[in-house]
């Protein structure tokens, strides 16, 4: 993680305008546990400014808090990601993690990298992996395709794109009045939402995604009913109005 002062950055909450809030510790400082607002500059180097200092975690934990909602009430802006050490985990599904086999962003090195005896089961048995990484920050969809890493599902980036998706489809089996056996969400009544099966894999929950958005794009192209029988008629009205085909005049040489 970044340090600022002699800070560790224990926690940073970024939101989607580039701002965000962060949680240090220095053991050694006077007030060993401060927040701050920041921002990364244009060279990608994250920036702190405007700390509250404090000597209480849990106090201190409850300021970030409250400057996030603070800010996001003032600004009208969610929250797109949370960073912490080892708080995003990748799984390596083809190989032993090596020198060559993952990604290395600037200023998101992994925390942790970890490789098993053999290819196991991971995940609650969802599928193999031979080890797996830990970073600070989400990797794009782009570095872990180039090196076949698999995310966690309890990332907070792709549980908070799994949240979205349930209700999208959850909503969609209703509509559809699928049975229970073919379901892959089910109604929470203790969050009041929808929420993906626990056998549900984030991949098939992605897919049925793109099939009811391609679905609804293409109900968008056809015109309502009413258009189409009202255009119906007035063909029909048309060819009415139009003579019948020509019969041919008899063969005189046939009689």
């Amino acid at each position: 993680m970044d340090k600022n002062q002699g800070y560790a950055i224990l926690k940073a909450v970024m939101l989607e305008n580039g701002r965000g809030f962060a949680l240090g510790e220095n053991p050694a400082a006077p007030s060993p546990y401060v927040t701050w607002a920041c921002y990364d500059d244009k060279k990608g180097q994250r920036q702190y400014e405007w700390g509250h200092y404090g000597s209480d975690l849990a106090a201190m934990e409850q300021d970030l808090t409250d400057r996030v909602q603070d800010y996001q009430r003032l600004y009208h802006v969610e929250a797109v990601g949370i960073e912490a050490p080892g708080l995003y985990k990748y799984y390596s599904t083809q190989r032993p993690v090596d020198i060559g086999t993952f990604p290395k962003p600037p200023h998101n090195a992994p925390d942790e990298i970890v490789n098993y005896d053999q290819r196991v089961p991971v995940e609650g048995g969802a599928f193999l992996a031979w080890g797996h990484l830990t970073y600070t920050k989400p990797l794009t969809e782009k570095q872990m395709a180039d090196y076949e890493l698999r995310p966690s599902p309890q990332n907070p980036d792709l549980r908070k794109r799994i949240a979205e998706q349930a209700q999208i489809v959850g909503k969609w089996e209703d509509e559809e009045k699928r049975p229970e056996w073919q379901r892959i969400t089910q109604w929470d009544a203790d969050q009041g939402a929808y929420a993906a099966l626990d056998t549900t894999p984030p991949e098939q929950l992605s897919y049925c995604v793109r099939l009811i958005e391609a679905q609804r794009a293409a109900r968008k192209r056809q015109p309502p009913i009413a258009e189409q029988l009202k255009e119906a008629g007035r063909l029909a009205q048309e060819n009415r109005g139009q003579p019948g085909p020509k019969k041919d005049a008899p063969d005189r040489g046939d009689r």
